[in-house]
């Protein structure tokens, strides 16, 4: 723990609002996302995005980012990054030549799977404490949240 840390005032947490707690725990996590792309110079929403496309592969580009609530600007600079970097391949769709499909090139693949270690060797650091069934009650509770915002992201 840091210095900073440990001069937070104790229950500094309980009564600020939900989203900003939510926006609080994402920065949280972001930063050891970060940390583990920092070397490749790859920011927590490059992470993300490759993180999303290995899970849900060979998706239209701007349905990522529908799920990732990254706008489409952001997204292609990221796909940009991660293209050049030779970790993305952006695939055409043969009936509209504006729609593009991501997968991960195999080096895409093999980074994103060490990356996937390296965060699970992290985790007990990243979730703060909590155990596996609080971490299943809290997952369960997001995807349920996330879901409420708004349906499930389709591909057309």
């Amino acid at each position: 723990m840091s210095k900073f840390e440990s001069e937070l005032p104790k229950g500094i947490y309980e009564d600020i609002d939900f989203a900003v707690l939510l926006q609080i725990a994402g920065r949280m996590i972001a930063q050891h996302v970060e940390t583990i792309g920092k070397d490749a110079g790859l920011s927590a929403g490059h992470m993300s995005v490759l993180g999303m496309i290995h899970r849900k592969p060979g998706l239209v580009q701007s349905v990522y980012g529908g799920i990732l609530a990254i706008n489409d600007a952001t997204l292609g600079r990221y796909v940009d990054k991660l293209e050049d970097r030779g970790l993305v391949l952006r695939e055409r769709c043969d009936g509209d030549r504006r729609t593009v499909r991501l997968t991960l090139t195999q080096s895409g693949l093999t980074y994103t799977l060490a990356s996937k270690k390296r965060l699970a060797t992290l985790r007990a650091e990243v979730t703060g404490g909590l155990g596996s069934a609080d971490i299943s009650i809290l997952q369960e509770n997001l995807v349920t949240f996330l879901a409420a915002q708004g349906p499930d992201q389709q591909e057309a």
